[in-house]
């Protein structure tokens, strides 16, 4: 069976850390026909994660806490950053970077998205509300889950031939973005304050970074569901 790593988050719960996935990403996945493998954020990862490395067909990255910015050449100030983790940071970059070098079927959402663009030496805003002075909200607290923006698609790109439509109403989770795009990456929608909200890499089997994210409100477009269908089948492809 073919097989996808996922790296987890970490956040600390009633005084205690915790991993987790969430639950939608490993149904998708499951019910495609492939198997979800965890890597846990913990420090004894490190020295089994070439094992982890040996045998897989994809990475899916979600959504997390803000990267590291000594990664993308900034020196925002750390303390500024939402859920900074740098084990993370390691974990996945390692992961991501070898998915790369292999060629292997690679989507990220949200964080995933950015690291993406950081591994193809692009730039991350500090807070993408502080740059374009909240003409589009990209996160909202009181509706968190129900919080919708307009985003345009960029014909003959994959997200245009998964949705057929020039505009979407997408749910947004995040207050950075896309400063500057990685080199050999192309966009494939831009939300009205003109930030990037897609992204993918032509010239490899299957790199693709939304900004959005399609898992969380499946039901709303059938292009929902056929950027997994996409993701999995590149992954049975390969």
């Amino acid at each position: 069976m073919k097989k996808v790593l996922i790296v987890s988050r970490r956040l600390i719960r009633k005084g205690k850390t915790i991993n987790w996935v969430s639950e939608i990403y490993l149904q998708l996945l499951a019910k495609g026909g492939v198997m979800p493998i965890i890597i846990p954020i913990a420090e004894a990862t490190k020295k089994i994660l070439g094992d982890y490395l040996l045998d897989y067909d994809g990475l899916l990255m979600m959504e997390g806490g803000d990267i590291n910015p000594l990664f993308y050449g900034e020196n925002y100030d750390i303390n500024t950053l939402d859920e900074y983790d740098p084990l993370k940071d390691e974990i996945e970059i390692t992961c991501l970077k070898h998915a790369l070098e292999n060629n292997k079927a690679t989507i990220g959402f949200c964080r995933g998205m950015q690291l993406i663009n950081v591994l193809h030496k692009g730039k991350i805003h500090r807070d993408v509300h502080e740059t374009f002075n909240h003409k589009v909200h990209h996160i909202n607290y009181d509706n968190y889950d129900t919080h919708r923006h307009k985003i345009t698609l960029v014909e003959q790109t994959p997200l245009y031939d998964w949705y057929q439509q020039n505009e979407l109403m997408v749910n947004s989770y995040h207050h950075q973005g896309i400063k500057q795009l990685g080199t050999g990456l192309l966009p494939m929608a831009y939300s009205e304050d003109g930030l990037i909200e897609g992204i993918y890499n032509p010239s490899l089997r299957f790199v693709v970074g939304l900004q959005f994210h399609p898992e969380r409100m499946l039901e709303e477009y059938a292009g929902n569901k056929a950027v997994f269908e996409a993701f999995i089948q590149a992954i049975k492809e390969q």
